[in-house]
């Protein structure tokens, strides 16, 4: 699970924090149970400073790759 850095530790505004910190619960959302490096991790936090949009698309992105792999992991194998 990712966890939003220290205010401290950046130099940005309480806008940012609270748009961070609701971008980071929605990463969550896909990412919190999976076992991630750190760097994967300050990538995702990284991530969730951009515009809502983009961290939007690309939850949905990453939705639908999960549907569509599950989705071929119940297709029978071909001969």
């Amino acid at each position: 699970m990712m966890i939003q850095p220290e205010r401290a530790s950046r130099n940005v505004n309480e806008n940012f924090y609270e748009m961070e910190m609701r971008q980071i619960a929605m990463l969550n959302e896909i990412f919190g149970d999976v076992d991630l490096t750190k760097r994967e991790m300050r990538t995702l936090v990284w991530l969730a400073g951009w515009e809502e949009s983009t961290v939007a698309n690309m939850v949905s992105a990453v939705r639908k790759a999960i549907a569509a792999e599950a989705e071929r992991q119940e297709q029978p194998l071909r001969p």
